[in-house]
């Protein structure tokens, strides 16, 4: 009788445990996170997308009929919902260009160019305008896509102390850079005073810089075509461009460039960001004509605004509230109040009586200024200012 044949017990193999990126990621981030939320910084996604003192359609456009009803009819005659393609290829459509020319003219430029979004506008720019070879000065509070124009350009950078055109000079004046590129907001989101613009503008025209300016903040609002504040200054070769968005005065989106011809043969032919990108919606772009013809004419929901904007400047300083010396009105209200864990307080306290105003933290604006921002737009009343101002008495 043959013998059974022993088999030895399979033998289990064993791996090393690789940490994969993932797991590297994850505790990454999990630590970061909870540093955030440490120190009051981390953010998440708001939940009152339209309350009434936390929004940027100034004009209170978004909904209005004639906007509405134009768009309706446009779609029935057949306006695309996109462009389809970008605007080498497939993209160029008839009612980009037009708006272009019409927009340009009215800004006083030579010519316009459309892009996704002023934030788009802004980078593109930069970075056809300067270099690793050059040198970019940009206000201490500019806006953020501003600094990473910046950064994407390899220019070197410099802040020039807010709205101070005597530390522009001398910022100018410390040399360094083939090429020196000014950049500024016209009117600032975050504090909503407005820029010095006739005394940069000189500036920069005696020391040989170029100005470039985002009137994202302006546009719709401002000057008799409504394009912005820098439709006042003259068209040289110092105030080479500026940058309108179209997501708060003409309630749409997407953003326009105005400047020369060169500067957007060089966009054309060179950015990254325009060459590779699908045009903007034809929707939203024509939607923000329709908004930008409406601001243009009916001046009666610019001077509505202006009055309300007035009226409730004059109501905080009754209350105490310091804000930004300005001498025109803007709609955007920074609410100081004292540091971070006073504005979530505030915040609070405010959404408790049905007013919803969310923190503004780092890095948005600068550690120690943390506040509450305040719009008001064309579509309130007093009574919505009374009973706002009443809460704040209140709190």
């Amino acid at each position: 009788m043959a013998r059974p044949i022993r088999r030895s017990p399979p033998q289990l193999l064993h791996f090393p445990t690789v940490t994969t990126s993932w797991d590297l990621w994850a505790s990454d981030w999990t630590a970061r996170a909870e540093d955030l939320q440490t120190r009051g910084l981390f953010r998440t996604l708001g939940r009152h997308p339209e309350s009434r003192f936390a929004h940027n359609d100034y004009l209170g456009l978004r909904r209005d009929p004639r906007v509405l009803d134009a768009v309706t009819k446009a779609l029935a005659n057949g306006l695309p919902l996109t462009s389809s393609g970008s605007r080498l290829l497939s993209g160029n459509l008839e009612l980009f260009q037009s708006f272009e020319s019409e927009f340009a003219q009215a800004a006083g430029f030579p010519t316009a160019l459309l892009f996704g979004s002023a934030s788009e506008a802004n980078r593109a720019v930069i970075c056809a305008l300067a270099d690793r070879h050059d040198v970019v000065l940009h206000d201490a509070l500019a806006h953020a896509s501003l600094i990473d124009g910046i950064l994407h350009s390899g220019a070197r950078r410099r802040k020039f102390a807010h709205n101070n055109p005597d530390d522009l000079r001398a910022q100018l004046r410390m040399g360094g850079g083939r090429i020196r590129v000014v950049l500024t907001e016209s009117v600032f989101s975050m504090d909503g005073d407005i820029a010095p613009l006739v005394d940069l503008h000189q500036v920069c025209k005696e020391e040989g810089a170029l100005l470039v300016v985002d009137e994202a903040h302006s546009v719709g609002l401002y000057a008799p075509n409504r394009t912005g504040w820098c439709e006042l200054l003259p068209k040289d070769s110092t105030l080479i461009a500026t940058t309108q968005g179209f997501g708060k005065g003409l309630a749409s989106s997407g953003g326009m460039l105005c400047t020369h011809p060169s500067v957007i043969s060089a966009i054309v032919n060179t950015s990254r960001a325009f060459i590779f990108t699908t045009a903007p919606s034809p929707l939203a772009i024509f939607a923000a004509r329709e908004a930008w013809k409406i601001a243009q004419a009916d001046h009666s929901r610019s001077n509505h605004l202006f009055e309300l904007c007035n009226t409730f400047e004059s109501g905080l300083k009754s209350l105490g509230w310091s804000l930004p010396v300005r001498k025109n009105a803007t709609p955007i209200f920074p609410l100081m109040c004292g540091g971070l864990d006073a504005s979530v307080q505030a915040s609070d306290k405010l959404a408790q009586k049905g007013i919803h105003l969310r923190p503004i933290r780092p890095p948005t604006v600068p550690a120690g200024t943390e506040r509450l921002r305040a719009t008001i737009t064309a579509d309130l009343q007093s009574a919505d200012l009374n009973e706002f101002l009443g809460v704040l008495r209140e709190i």
